[in-house]
């Protein structure tokens, strides 16, 4: 299976963020019918989704088995006990280890073929999502100094709690290393220009993402969960045509816009961000009118509190749940009325 998917994933991968070409503009066309999308070209390619293994999240073995020899240079300070959460088969702990043989790395890892080849490699590893972990494990967060997150938050249904989680129990001296595909690259953007959200299956849309993330998006989720941005760097970008002077209006396929800024010209051109984070001092108290989307998240993927989707009102008689309408399950439709 292992090997299928390498192939797949081979076959299918996509090529770098292509770089706005020239200010040319596309011939006008016809647009499709309104009821229906425009048609797509026939390729004999498998769709991205068939990389998908059984568990939501979780690809095959090989996806993420790579050292990432730089990571040491994202530090804040020496690390000694590290926690690798979405560790996959150990990769990144053993070539810390190699260079560092006193180093202790704990692994967390949902793929069970990943997680035997990690505990082969690391000190210790934990094969179940963190609501599930023993309470051995929770007592080691308070000896972790170290915690990495390359590129897995976009694979969680709630990476805010996490989050939150990290910040409520690691010690206060400890460092987060977070790394993060940045959904507001150009190449995105020229897509849903064209109607599009072609999910890949690798990259900033690679098919197992589920939550993507603006610059804006990082900050303010590191902001709500407790953590201080420390350092941030551009980990990944795509090459493009020189800007000298700002503002300037550029044409990217049928997506025409006025960048301000070689800001904001390096942000639409950056891939992936990498952050370093320390727990904040204090906490913030968020008004009774500022609570972030996310709070509204349910322990279960998927699910959302009782009264979701019913409308406004007061309470219910049924239930005594307070509904946005009257309870679905207790009043039946209200009759047709009657032509005029």
């Amino acid at each position: 299976m292992s090997l299928l998917m390498h192939f797949l994933r081979s076959l299918l991968a996509s090529p770098s963020p292509q770089p706005v070409t020239g200010p040319a503009i596309a011939p006008p066309q016809l647009p499709p019918p309104a009821d229906r999308p425009a048609p797509r070209a026939a390729s004999d390619e498998p769709p991205a989704w068939r990389l998908l293994e059984a568990q939501a999240g979780v690809q095959d073995l090989d996806y993420g088995d790579h050292a990432r020899p730089g990571i040491q240079h994202l530090f804040g300070h020496q690390p000694r006990r590290i926690l690798d959460i979405g560790c996959a088969s150990g990769a990144v702990g053993a070539g810390l280890k190699a260079s560092d043989p006193g180093l202790w790395v704990w692994g967390c890892e949902l793929n069970e073929r990943a997680a035997r080849v990690a505990a082969t490699r690391l000190d210790h590893v934990t094969p179940v999502a963190r609501a599930q972990w023993p309470e051995s494990d929770r007592a080691l967060l308070k000896s972790v100094d170290t915690v990495l997150l390359l590129d897995v938050l976009e694979h969680m249904y709630n990476p805010w709690a996490e989050l939150e989680f990290l910040s409520e129990h690691l010690p206060d001296e400890a460092q987060v290393i977070v790394s993060l595909p940045h959904v507001g690259h150009l190449s995105v953007m020229t897509q849903l220009a064209k109607g599009s959200f072609d999910y890949r299956p690798t990259g900033i849309l690679d098919v197992t993402h589920i939550r993507f993330f603006t610059l804006p998006g990082m900050h303010e989720m590191f902001d709500q969960t407790g953590f201080a941005v420390d350092e941030q760097w551009v980990l990944s970008s795509s090459r493009n045509i020189a800007i000298e002077s700002f503002p300037t209006q550029v044409q990217a396929g049928e997506l025409k816009l006025t960048v301000e800024s070689a800001e904001e010209w390096e942000r639409l051109n950056v891939i992936q961000y990498g952050f370093r984070l320390s727990k904040k001092r204090g906490s913030r108290v968020a008004a009774a009118d500022d609570t972030p989307a996310w709070r509204l998240l349910a322990a279960q993927a998927g699910v959302q509190e009782h009264d979701y989707g019913e409308g406004s009102g007061s309470a219910c008689a049924s239930c005594s749940a307070t509904h946005r309408a009257a309870c679905w399950t207790s009043v039946a439709p209200p009759a047709p009325s009657a032509p005029a």
